[in-house]
């Protein structure tokens, strides 16, 4: 039983965004300290970007049958 490309796609990009986070506080010079509309990088990223993606992965995968 092998999982579908698509899933399998799906899965890596949403490991990806869990990453994403961590890097943005850990990397050097602090990019996830940088100020975007009066909040910092990483809560826009933690607090919006990273969730509405991964709902749109999730539905698309879930529309597609995991092809």
């Amino acid at each position: 039983m092998s999982v579908p490309r698509g899933r399998r796609t799906a899965i890596a990009a949403l490991l990806v965004l869990l990453v994403g986070a961590p890097l943005l506080a850990l990397a050097p010079a602090a990019p996830g300290a940088v100020r975007v509309g009066g909040m910092s990088l990483l809560w826009w990223y933690t607090g919006l970007v990273a969730p509405l993606l991964a709902t749109v992965i999730a539905i698309v995968v879930l529309v597609r049958g995991g092809e």
